[in-house]
C-alpha cells in the first residue's frame, strides 16, 4: 500500500510541471494592454518588420497631427497568421508605404495591436487572432482576402 502515495506524488508533481510550463503561454496572449473595443488608423512606411513568435511586430514613421515625422511600434499576430493569408517575410520592405488600423493602447501611449494591414499592392492583413484574444467588445474581424 505504500505505493499509492508515490503514484499520487508523481501525478501531483506532473500536473503541477504542466501548469507551470503551460502558465507563460496563456499570459504572452493577454491583449489586455490594448483597448480591443477601439481602432485608429494611420498611413505611413514600414521602419522595421520584426516575423516572429509569438507575435509578429512592426515600426512605422507617420506624421503626427502637426505633420512631424513620429514612430509607433503595433503587435500583430504570429507568423502563422501571416503565412495563413499568403504573406511572407520577404512581403514587407523598409520604406514600404502602408495603412493599418490597430487598437490603441490603453496608456494612452502611441501604438497599440494590429487589427488590418493594406500593404502597397493592395494586399490587406486581417489579424484575426488578435481580435479573437481581446475578449468581449473585440469587433469581429472578418477573413482576410487572399493573398495574390
Amino acid at each position: 500500500m505504500a505505493h499509492r502515495p508515490v503514484v499520487h506524488r508523481v501525478r501531483l508533481s506532473v500536473a503541477a510541471m504542466a501548469a507551470i510550463v503551460a502558465a507563460p503561454s496563456f499570459a504572452h496572449h493577454s491583449f489586455n494592454a490594448y483597448d480591443m473595443s477601439k481602432t485608429e488608423t494611420v498611413s505611413g512606411s514600414i521602419k522595421e518588420f520584426r516575423w516572429g513568435a509569438p507575435h509578429s511586430s512592426m515600426v512605422l514613421i507617420y506624421l503626427d497631427k502637426s505633420g512631424k515625422p513620429q514612430t509607433m511600434s503595433v503587435t500583430s499576430g504570429s507568423p502563422l497568421m501571416f503565412s495563413k493569408q499568403g504573406f511572407a517575410p520577404r512581403d514587407f520592405h523598409r520604406g514600404d508605404k502602408v495603412t493599418l488600423t490597430y487598437h490603441p493602447n490603453t496608456s494612452g501611449g502611441v501604438g497599440g495591436a494590429l487589427a488590418t494591414l493594406t500593404l502597397p499592392d493592395g494586399r490587406t492583413f486581417n489579424d484575426n487572432e488578435a481580435a479573437a484574444r481581446g475578449g468581449p467588445g473585440a469587433p469581429a474581424l472578418p477573413p482576410g482576402p487572399p493573398a495574390k
